[in-house]
């Protein structure tokens, strides 16, 4: 008895930690061994959620031609909703589709030719072998999730979150293991969205010739996570692990869930204690806006927003050079990295020294000419740049299915060089692009401090989400951990707040979207709610970083809005950086 009062909470944790391991292999091998779940993995989209699944219509993959996992597949090209090329194979062929998102006027594809049934229409035409299952448990999750939140947040808001000095390490690794476990055991039985099928098309492209990845083939993806599908590409073509090739496409950004979750408690654990540091990790783990983008979804949201975590502490810690490197491989990844340039670029001001400013400009060149040269070879000296002009050019909407102050005024596909009181719905993105930089630039020169970059980038992407035009409904998806890394470096609780409603936004955008059963010109219940709060949260963050601007607020917040640290553990987490923080990375 005395050995389980002394030990009970280690055995319960150890219990929980082995008993997801098992779950998860026990998945894994009967997913090899379905061969239902090899024929149906990456092609088909999803159907169901809020509204149920839909019936056959017209639209991007409207053809209707049934999937035959030997023959040759589908590339998808333009905006239009057409479809071209050969490869729906899970491990062959060289058809390269042009982009991972859905296409302008198709919307988001049903599962029509090569995606395993009729279809049409953003999420139309969704039924039979899908994930719809799988609609109701995950909304019932978020729901849990997002009622807990509150109630935590709301209860322990004055309050110091204390923990017993034994089996710290063991419940931040049974914490991130049961997150990784539980990801790993349900990935192989969600079909993901079309995504997956163009990502493994790119992947085996990548695998054949990495070098003539884009002369071989139509992609408008950028080169840096081509890497990434390369190795994916390699390992997928072996005999054992060619059934896993979904779960492999998911595996780089279920583990940047746990990678960044682990850096956010790194941070916090010197900063606010151990208690609200495991529950901050607690928090992005098993966040469902996470969850679902990088296991449902099978998208690369959270590997490009963990180098946005990565620049933003680098930045603070005065470490320019890996900071510009960072950024350089994000923008490299997805062109909207670019939006987070202009905190780098705040940093560089503050300091007036030329010194990072060599750094930075060096660190960036060095990494695009070593990313880029290996695709360079038969290319036009400028194919990057016409590479972007591409992407940024093809979807030419007022909003891309994201759920902002143009979708709320019914922009939502609709062609942004359409008149909007005096200007086009462009023009009046670029507006508020420009207007939105231009606070953050003063927010940051009012701060004086570096460790406003956090505050800056979340307003950043924020801002540029809500009111700028031809965003998609993920774009937002670093806001959840930036709101959580503004909270640790500013002390505002406020920010926590934010984490909270940017999760839940981004979660009722990516849901409704992916279970979408409706056609893109609805104007639904989900879309005029998450825009509005969209809305109000930018609003209600412009107060907060307004408020935080202020120098002595840095170093001295209200003790209404603090969280009492708990004393840090004897190993320090982070070294001291030179504006006398505790910031350093512990390698």
């Amino acid at each position: 008895m005395n050995v389980w009062k002394a030990n009970g909470l280690k055995y319960i944790l150890l219990f929980s930690l082995i008993l997801c391991a098992v779950a998860s292999v026990v998945s894994l091998w009967s997913y090899s061994g379905s061969s239902a779940s090899q024929s149906a993995a990456v092609r088909q989209g999803p159907s169901g959620g809020f509204g149920g699944g839909g019936g056959p219509g017209g639209g991007m993959r409207g053809a209707g031609q049934p999937t035959n996992s030997s023959t040759e597949g589908t590339s998808t090209s333009g905006d239009k909703g057409t479809t071209t090329g050969n490869d729906t194979s899970v491990s062959g062929g060289s058809g390269v589709a042009r982009d991972g998102q859905h296409r302008g006027p198709g919307g988001m594809s049903g599962n029509g030719s090569g995606m395993g049934g009729p279809g049409g229409g953003m999420g139309g035409g969704r039924s039979g072998n899908s994930s719809s299952a799988y609609a109701t448990p995950l909304a019932i999750f978020a729901a849990l999730f997002f009622g807990a939140f509150v109630f935590i947040a709301y209860r322990f808001r004055a309050r110091e979150w204390k923990f017993g000095e034994r089996n710290r390490g063991l419940m931040l690794w049974t914490v991130l293991g049961v997150g990784f476990f539980l990801r790993m055991a349900i990935a192989p039985w969600i079909s993901g969205h079309m995504d997956l099928m163009l990502f493994r098309n790119w992947a085996t492209t990548a695998a054949d010739s990495l070098s003539g990845f884009y002369t071989n083939g139509s992609s408008d993806y950028p080169p840096f996570y081509i890497y990434i599908l390369y190795v994916i590409g390699q390992i997928g073509s072996t005999d054992a692990f060619s059934p896993y090739m979904s779960v492999l496409l998911r595996l780089p950004n279920i583990l940047a869930d746990i990678v960044t979750a682990y850096m956010l408690y790194r941070l916090a654990s010197k900063r606010v204690g151990y208690g609200i540091s495991l529950g901050l990790a607690i928090f992005y783990v098993f966040n469902p806006a996470v969850f679902i983008n990088s296991t449902f979804w099978g998208q690369v949201d959270s590997f490009f927003t963990m180098l946005i975590v990565g620049m933003i502490v680098l930045l603070v810690e005065n470490r320019v050079g890996w900071s510009a490197v960072l950024f350089t491989v994000a923008v490299l990844m997805k062109p909207q990295g670019i939006i987070y340039g202009p905190v780098l670029f705040f940093e560089l001001l503050r300091q007036r020294k030329i010194q990072p400013w060599l750094m930075a400009i060096g660190g960036a060149v060095v990494t695009t000419i070593l990313v880029i040269l290996p695709f360079s070879w038969g290319q036009e000296p400028l194919w990057l740049l016409d590479l972007y002009k591409g992407t940024v050019g093809e979807y030419p909407y007022a909003s891309v299915n994201a759920y902002n102050f143009f979708a709320l005024i019914g922009g939502n596909y609709t062609q942004d060089t359409t008149t909007l009181f005096l200007f086009s719905y462009h023009t009046w993105g670029m507006i508020c692009i420009v207007l939105v930089t231009l606070f953050t630039w003063w927010m940051y020169i009012r701060s004086r401090k570096p460790q406003f970059a956090a505050a800056a980038a979340l307003v950043l992407i924020a801002g540029v989400f809500t009111f700028a035009s031809s965003m998609h409904e993920r774009y937002l998806f670093p806001a959840a951990a930036l709101a959580v890394l503004a909270y640790l470096y500013l002390r505002d609780r406020r920010f926590l707040w934010l984490a909270g409603g940017f999760s839940l936004t981004i979660f009722l955008n990516t849901f409704d979207i992916f279970y979408s059963s409706s056609s893109r010109d609805q104007y639904g219940i989900i879309l005029c709610v998450t825009s509005l709060l969209n809305v109000l949260l930018f609003g209600y963050l412009v107060k907060v970083v307004w408020d935080c601007s202020k120098s002595t607020t840095i170093e001295t917040v209200p003790s209404t809005d603090r969280v009492s640290p708990e004393l840090p553990s004897a190993r320090p987490a982070w070294g001291a950086s030179s504006q006398g923080v505790n910031t350093t990375i512990d390698r």
